[in-house]
């Protein structure tokens, strides 16, 4: 499809509304294991990729001979890890196979204010693009266009920018990395950089804050630093959902006697056991790995009182020990740490716990545990 409606076209709302109230219930099963094995299956059945789907496994992540995730970005085992896989990129791969298709039938059928007023997963679900569309504001209808023509069309729009600055070419995170590379050399040649991506949308501004803090815009931590870690602290993620290969990594880091903190107003399933699947012996036994020590439930929005908290109790453990705050480093490598201290020891265990959601007791064992790890 083209990229831009033209002028035109039905405004884009926020979607559709089902009406129902947002539900949960517990779960009392390990993470991953022989519900997600259960699942896969399902989804395997139902796409009909009985044989590819399967083949498709036993290469997604292998080094060397094989092809990675177009999922999440969990970093790749480095020890040639067979099966590191999870139900998600299973299900990410199996849909790149789906059999559906979407031809012109199909848009001759649905206008596309009809269409807008459908979910994503309803859209996605009638499959993949025949070929090029064009949105024809007199029907409300996207109507098929030759390549020739798609081509003319998009050449003819940017030799008519008056700079080439004035397009920005955008690309979704399922790309893979070989169209990705000739995408960009083809903007690039165009000359411009306007190249933002889906992770422009998703971390513009934990970039920038990042940068601010940090002095870099992404992640410092490496899947090696974990291995050799004390303690882990999970905030912001579910693991089962978003990065579920990180339950592996939870389950090792668990065996070596590694402290794990997850902080969640809910906890959820990868916060408490997993059955890893490629570890044939457990999932043969049903024999589940804790994947946390201690859950810390705040309130949406209070894992910044949290962290102040935890500093607090920091400093004013520092008082009667030495090794509580690393004053080399903070020399070092940062700067405004009198400020920050002074903030801290300003702000009330009333004000903290109140913001946070969790009692004083609960912000000191989470300091407790930060205090005891050398390596975090």
């Amino acid at each position: 499809m083209q990229g831009k409606p033209p002028v035109g076209m039905p405004a884009l709302g926020l979607g559709p509304e089902d009406g129902h109230k947002p539900e949960h219930r517990p779960y009392h099963h390990p993470a991953a294991g022989w519900g997600a094995a259960k699942s896969v299956s399902r989804v395997l059945a139902r796409e009909g990729e009985l044989v590819d789907g399967p083949r498709a496994i036993f290469r997604m992540n292998h080094e060397g001979r094989g092809f990675d995730c177009p999922g999440c970005a969990w970093p790749d085992d480095t020890k040639g890890l067979h099966l590191d896989i999870c139900e998600n990129g299973i299900k990410h791969v199996t849909w790149e196979m789906t059999r559906k298709r979407v031809g012109r039938e199909f848009f001759a059928a649905h206008s596309v204010s009809e269409l807008m007023e459908w979910s994503d997963f309803a859209l996605e679900d009638q499959g993949r693009l025949t070929e090029p569309m064009v949105y024809d504001p007199d029907s409300d209808r996207y109507i098929p266009i030759g390549w020739q023509s798609a081509f003319d069309l998009i050449g003819d729009t940017l030799r008519g920018l008056q700079s080439p600055h004035e397009a920005a070419f955008y690309t979704s995170g399922r790309l893979g990395n070989e169209p990705t590379f000739l995408y960009q050399l083809m903007a690039r040649e165009f000359g411009t950089n306007n190249l933002p991506d889906c992770s422009n949308m998703c971390h513009e501004a934990s970039g920038r804050a990042l940068t601010a803090s940090l002095g870099t815009g992404k992640g410092t931590v490496d899947l090696k630093d974990w291995e050799s870690a004390d303690a882990l602290f999970i905030m912001g993620v579910n693991a089962a959902s978003n990065a579920p290969r990180m339950l592996t990594a939870l389950a090792e880091a668990h065996g070596r006697g590694t402290q794990i903190v997850h902080v969640n107003p809910l906890v959820e399933a990868a916060a408490t056991r997993t059955i890893v699947p490629h570890d044939f012996t457990d999932m043969a036994l049903f024999h589940s790995t804790r994947t946390s020590t201690l859950n810390i439930q705040p309130r949406i929005g209070g894992d910044m009182a949290l962290l102040r908290g935890m500093a607090k109790a920091l400093l004013d453990q520092a008082g009667h020990d030495p090794k509580a705050i690393d004053r080399e480093f903070i020399q070092r490598h940062t700067s405004g740490f009198e400020e920050y201290q002074k903030a801290c020891e300003a702000t009330p265990w009333e004000e903290l716990e109140h913001q946070s959601g969790l009692t004083r007791a609960q912000i000191l064992k989470a300091a407790q545990v930060y205090s005891e790890s050398d390596r975090t």
